[in-house]
Formats: C-alpha cells, sequence, structure tokens
C-alpha cells in the first residue's frame, strides 16, 4: 500500500475517539510501501541532523514501518488525558504543543520537519496519558510509528533508545526553563486574569442594546484593536469580555487592567512598568500574557509617550519596555529592545480616544439613563444572580418599584443599578416574595422629592378612581343639583334671602371652591356641570350627525386664549358690579347659563375640551390656583418614554393588555385620551390638569402617580425669572430686589 494514500485519519484503531475531524479508517498489520517511497524517507531521514546519527540499516528499518498522513490547519491530532499510542515525526508544518493553564495555553513549544513528538511516555515505557495538547498550526504532514512497533525496533537497534534520551534530556531542560517563566507568568498576571463565561448575552431590547449587539458581532469576528467610549459603569468588562468569548481567541486569557490605578512617581508621573515592562527587570502583562485579550480602562491618563508606544504596538506587535523611571541618562538613550506579543487590545475611555493611524473599530456605550427601556431586563438579571447568591426564591419587583427604579438617574449606571438591587435583596426579609418599597430607599427621583403617592400608599383609592363611579356616577348628581338650581333662579324667589340660586352660588359654592384649590386644585373641572352639558350635547350631536370634529389651532389659543380669558373676566366682572348679580337670581341664572352655552358650542365644534382649557372664564381661574394645591398627577416620564407603546392616556386608544402580576382588572381601559390634550408626564405644573383619572385607566404600566405635596409646590418648584422681549430682540430676565 502506497503511504501516500492515507490521511489524517489514519490511526482509529490505536486511539480513543479521534480528535481530528474525519473517522479514520484501520490501519493493515503490515504497511505495504513501495520501494520508492522507502528509499525517499531514508534519504530523509539521513540529511536531518539528530536522524543523521543512526545507522542506514537502522534508518532504513524505520523508515519501513512509518506511516504517514496529512492533517488541516488547527486540527488537533491529541490532548490531554489521552493514552499515548505511538509517536509523531512531522515531515513538513508546524505542530504547537501546549498544557491549558489558568493563564490560557501555557509551555508553548513548537516542533517543526524532522522533530519527534508525543514520545515521552512511550520512550520510557511508563503507562499514561498525554499531559499536554498538540495541534498543527498549518497543514502538515506527520510520520506515525505505533507504539508496539517502536518497542520492536528499540530492542533490534539500541541506538534508537540513546537517540531518544538524548532528545529526552534536551527537553528536560528546555520544560525546567518553560516551568520557571511560567512561574514569573503566573505570578505577574495573578492580578489582572479574569474569568469568562461563555453563556453571556447583551440584555435589552432597546434600539441601544440592538446596536450594540450588531456592533459586538462584528468586532468578535475580526482580532483588530477595540476603542470604548464608556462612562463608569456602563459594562465596558462585560462587553470586553463577551468580544473575547466570541472571537478566536476564547481558548486563551482575559485581563483587565485599569490605567488609573497605576502607581504615580513623587514627580506625579505615571509609571507604566506594569503595562509595558521595564528593561533587564520585569516583563510588563504585554509580554507576559502572550496571547489573548486585554482590556486597558483609562487609557487617556497615559502620557503622550506611553500612549505614543502603545500605538506602535498595535500597529507591530512588539512592546518596547521602559529604561525604568530615574534610570541614567546614557541608559534612556540607548533603544530598549522590543519583544513580541499578540495581545488583542481593547482601550476604555470616558471620552474619545484617537491613535492616529491605528485600524480601530470604535464603539460608543451609552449611559443607563439614555437606555431606561433595557432597565427592567437589567434588573430581573441582578435580581436573579443575588437571590441564586442569598440562596433564597427569587424576588420580584411591583410597578411601583419599577417605577423607582425607571425614574432614578444612575450617576454610577449599571454598576449603582446592581449596587441597589444587591442591597435590596439583603434588606428584603425571608418570606416575601416582592421587594418592599422600603428597600429602595436610595432611588428617588428628584421630581418625587417630598412627595407621597397616595395610589400606592391608599389601597383603596386607585380601585375607586378606576371604577365607573368616578367620575362619570358623580356627573348624576352634579346635574340633579344644577339643572334645579338654575331653573329656580328663573322662576323662583329673587331676592337675597329667599333664593336658593344665589345662597348656593355665591355663599356656599363660590367661597367653597376657592378653599378647596389648597387642597384638591382643579378637580372640580372633572365633575364640572357646565363641561357635563358640554359633554352630552357632543355625544347626542355626534350619534345624530356622525362627523369629524376640528382640531385645535393650538398655536393661535396659545397666544391669544389668555386674552380672551382676560375679556371674559372684564365682562363678568362689569356685569356683576352694574347689575349686582349676587343680589338677582335670574341674572345670575343667565350667567350659569352663559358659560354653559359657550361649553355647549365648543363641544359641538371642537374635538375633546377647547372651551375647559383655553376659554373657560372658571376654568382659566381653576388652572391659575390650582397650583396651590397639595395634589398633583404626574406620570413618570422614563416609564412612559420606555415602557409605554400605546399612548391612550394622550391620544387615547382600545383596552391593553395588562403583563404585570398584580394588576387590577380595571386597568389599562379603553379610553379617548386625554379630554385637555396634556401628557401627564409633561405636565410641569396642575394648570392643565382636571384630574378626570383618563390616564390613570389608560395606562397599563402604572406609570400615573396621584401625589401628596406641600402647598404650592408648582411655584416653589417651577417658578421661573420674567422675560420681556426688547425691540432689539434681546431677552432680559427681571428678578426682584
Amino acid at each position: 500500500m502506497n503511504p501516500e494514500t492515507y490521511s489524517a485519519t489514519s490511526l482509529q484503531t490505536y486511539s480513543e475517539p479521534s480528535l481530528l475531524e474525519h473517522p479514520l479508517p484501520s490501519l493493515p498489520n503490515t504497511p505495504e510501501l513501495d520501494s520508492n517511497a522507502i528509499e525517499e524517507w531514508q534519504s530523509w531521514l539521513s540529511s536531518h541532523r539528530i536522524w543523521s546519527q543512526l545507522p542506514t540499516a537502522t534508518l532504513q528499518a524505520i523508515a519501513k514501518a512509518f506511516y504517514c498522513f496529512r492533517v488541516e490547519a488547527q486540527t488537533l491530532i491529541y490532548q490531554e488525558g489521552q493514552t499515548p499510542i505511538g509517536l509523531y515525526l512531522i515531515q513538513s508544518g508546524c505542530i504547537e504543543i501546549f498544557r491549558r493553564s489558568p493563564i490560557g495555553n501555557s509551555l508553548i513549544r513548537y516542533r517543526h520537519a524532522g522533530d519527534l513528538f508525543g514520545y515521552t511516555l512511550i520512550a520510557n515505557a511508563v503507562e499514561g496519558t498525554y499531559q499536554t495538547n498538540a495541534i498543527a498550526l498549518n497543514a502538515s504532514k506527520i510520520l506515525f510509528l505505533p507504539k508496539t512497533t517502536f518497542r520492536t525496533l528499540v530492542i533490534e537497534f539500541p541506538e534508537i533508545q540513546q537517540m531518544i534520551h538524548s532528545l529526552l534530556s534536551q527537553d528536560l531542560l528546555e520544560y525546567a526553563t518553560r516551568i520557571a517563566r511560567e512561574q514569573i507568568r503566573i505570578q505577574g498576571l495573578q492580578a489582572y486574569i479574569q474569568p469568562v463565561s461563555q453563556e453571556a448575552t447583551i440584555l435589552g431590547s432597546s434600539k441601544a442594546a440592538q446596536k450594540l449587539r450588531e456592533q459586538i458581532q462584528h468586532v468578535s469576528q475580526t482580532l483588530d484593536p477595540v476603542i470604548f467610549q464608556a462612562p463608569v459603569g456602563s459594562g465596558k468588562t462585560f462587553l470586553a469580555k463577551l468580544i473575547h468569548v466570541q472571537s478566536r481567541l476564547s481558548a486563551q486569557p482575559f485581563a483587565e487592567m485599569d490605567c488609573a490605578d497605576l502607581p504615580r512617581t513623587a514627580d506625579g508621573r505615571l509609571n507604566t512598568d506594569a503595562l509595558f515592562g521595564r528593561v533587564d527587570q520585569q516583563p510588563g502583562i504585554l509580554e507576559l500574557l502572550e496571547r489573548g485579550t486585554l482590556l486597558l480602562e483609562n487609557v487617556q491618563v497615559l502620557s503622550e509617550g506611553d500612549r505614543a508606544r502603545l500605538i506602535h504596538y498595535l500597529k507591530t506587535g512588539l512592546v518596547l519596555p521602559n529604561h525604568g523611571i530615574g534610570a541614567k541618562t546614557a541608559l534612556a538613550t540607548e533603544p530598549p529592545q522590543p519583544s513580541q506579543s499578540w495581545v488583542r487590545l481593547i482601550l476604555a475611555a470616558p471620552h474619545k480616544v484617537e491613535l492616529s493611524d491605528v485600524d480601530a473599530v470604535t464603539i460608543k456605550l451609552f449611559a443607563l439613563p439614555q437606555r431606561k427601556a433595557d432597565i427592567p431586563d437589567f434588573a430581573r438579571y441582578f435580581l436573579s444572580q443575588f437571590c441564586h447568591e442569598q440562596d433564597r426564591p427569587l424576588l420580584n419587583l411591583d410597578q411601583s418599584d419599577l417605577r423607582r427604579l425607571l425614574s432614578y438617574e444612575y450617576p454610577g449606571n449599571l454598576s449603582e443599578l446592581a449596587e441597589i438591587l444587591h442591597r435590596a435583596v439583603i434588606m428584603t426579609p425571608q418570606g416575601n416574595s416582592v421587594i418592599p418599597e422600603q428597600a429602595l430607599w436610595s432611588v428617588q427621583s428628584t421630581k418625587n422629592a417630598f412627595r407621597l403617592d397616595l395610589l400606592t400608599h391608599v389601597s383603596w383609592l386607585r380601585r375607586f378612581l378606576l371604577s365607573r363611579w368616578y367620575p362619570t356616577a358623580i356627573w348624576g348628581v352634579m346635574m340633579a343639583i344644577f339643572v334645579p338650581v338654575t331653573v329656580l333662579g328663573f322662576v323662583g324667589p329673587q331676592t337675597r334671602e329667599s333664593s336658593v340660586t344665589l345662597t348656593l352660588f355665591w355663599a356656599w359654592w363660590w367661597p367653597g371652591y376657592l378653599f378647596l384649590f389648597a387642597f384638591v386644585g382643579r378637580l372640580w373641572c372633572a365633575v364640572c356641570p357646565f363641561m357635563i352639558v358640554g359633554e352630552w350635547a357632543r355625544q347626542i350631536s355626534l350619534w345624530l350627525f356622525p362627523r369629524r370634529q376640528l382640531a385645535w389651532n393650538t398655536q393661535w389659543l396659545n397666544h391669544w386664549g389668555a386674552w380672551v380669558l382676560f375679556g371674559s373676566f372684564v365682562a363678568i366682572f362689569l356685569w356683576e358690579q352694574l347689575w349686582d348679580l349676587p343680589h338677582h337670581a335670574y341674572l345670575s341664572a343667565w350667567l350659569l347659563v352663559a358659560i354653559a352655552a359657550g361649553a355647549v358650542i365648543f363641544s359641538l365644534i371642537y374635538e375633546r375640551r377647547l372651551w375647559c382649557r383655553y376659554l373657560c372664564p372658571i376654568g382659566g381661574m381653576n388652572g391659575m390656583f390650582a397650583k396651590l394645591s397639595m395634589l398633583e398627577l404626574r406620570s413618570t416620564q422614563q416609564v412612559c418614554g420606555s415602557q409605554c407603546s400605546t399612548f391612550g392616556c394622550y391620544k387615547g386608544s382600545s383596552a391593553t393588555p395588562i403583563t404585570f402580576a398584580d394588576a387590577l382588572p380595571t386597568e389599562g381601559q379603553a379610553t379617548g385620551g386625554c379630554p385637555l390634550y396634556s401628557h401627564p408626564a409633561q405636565l410641569q405644573d396642575n394648570r392643565d390638569c382636571m384630574l378626570c383619572m383618563t390616564c390613570l385607566k389608560a395606562c397599563p404600566n402604572r406609570s400615573a402617580q396621584l401625589n401628596l405635596r406641600f402647598p404650592a409646590s408648582d411655584l416653589l418648584d417651577n417658578h421661573r425669572g420674567l422675560k420681556w422681549t426688547l425691540k432689539t430682540g434681546q431677552r432680559v430676565k427681571l428678578h426682584k430686589g
């Protein structure tokens, strides 16, 4: 049989399940080699510096015993723990012998054409398993000598044993040198080597997370340097590990060094010996690591000289060591001898880093406040991790907890979120399945300072405000009072002492209404009889004549609406003063009818409640005085922006399915949107909120909050200096005092 016909799979009958790529055919008991092949191999052996020491008869016997096979690049020939089945002689190619260790592949040796490998145990007639691995670095041609055949040859030709012992002596010396070097490597890298997970994935569904996945996948396919432009705590280490795991260097170690932690000399210069090494004294991490991935954080603190050497390494793969801080001037003029390294660099800095003439990929990592939509996924991941560490059942977050997490700004980004949840898990008593709000005491939005959410702390209040009783059921009660009182103003007694209309309107409703401003703000507008008449007129009109009502001319209304209100107040004031409204029942009744007529007219023409927001004289006064209220309705901007996809609170929507566990059946209702066209997350004060709770009914994420606060908080928190436009176009702030 021609030995050239044997492939890389020729040894199956001699080994454990093969590491090679294809199943191996059985070898014949006696190889059938032609004379040309024997002469070729004998000639090749006799020309080699080691094998040429053997007699011709010995070389001929060895040539007859060989089997030949070929392997492709990156083919693992044997590995640790396998039982040796024979000896291997390289005819062409290169084989790497290595052992895996905590710092990656170590004790690396290379075998070239004419070198023997995998023979130590067989040559010493010792039973055991391989302690190293052998892999082909390129396409190679290997001659194989089975173990039984080798032992037969040794008995017949003792000089083979002598040659093998000579090789073993050389290997022993080389091995001792390698062991000493590996000890230095392990000691030098111990503080920097980081464990990596093979199952890590990027969390989140936001656009930023999706783009990040694409970028990480792209850079993992190459070994180009990567630059992270990232704030503190944004997950640089995790992403660098992910790049390493998905790259061709996954079998090599991953290390991390923070340049900001490097020591400084007395004059303030950065000592980079740990990074680049020092001439004749200590190797740096780039040299010790040899191959793998290094995350270098805070590279912006490096000096121009150190950065230039970093660029030189990225271009050439050569590490220029330091002469040593405080070295002699003459020595400093001598160029240092570079060392070769194959370490991939991932650089990180909070701002953009410029590396001239370096083909690096820059990835910008967003801060956590810019990825609010991903916070629920991060929170679930951290809770799962910390609960597992604490050996307790998985804890959950209710909607109020999630709202707090989403509204916080996280100066420390992901690291701070992880620490907050770690502390919350520790603080949560055993037996609880949900993290209590008190455990998130450090998570407080500045907008919620000195505020108490009544919907969270008063259990029945949410159910009542979501029910059909509020506010539509109250409308019937209001109309049962308003209609008779108005009619009595026309047909009943006209004097102040006898008129129910005058007594109720001027003596009770008006002063009581002003008093309630400080407590409930613009709540009256939610049950106002003028608005109720307008809404009922709209519903009947659309039922009889289906049509699309006009949209608001918001620009005109914002500019002129206040002047219309001012004119209405002047007209009412003059009417009251000239005709003495508080003492004439029919005139007061006409005032009520006039305001109700305005509500009906504009409700028939325009969509929603334009009259209530811009033109109603009572509504305008309500909006101004509602800023004194102790109540406010707000929504968390971060929840609305990251969790909501329906926006039913603003534009209206059909019923929305609720996904969280403790949801009420009345949440996520179908609504027509805010009657005043206000988005609760954008409210700056109480002027344009009448507490109708449409947003609360529509919201599927419990973003709405009914807060108890200090009176007049709108004036205290949101006060701004007045602005006056001069003829020159300049704006001048006017401040008191």
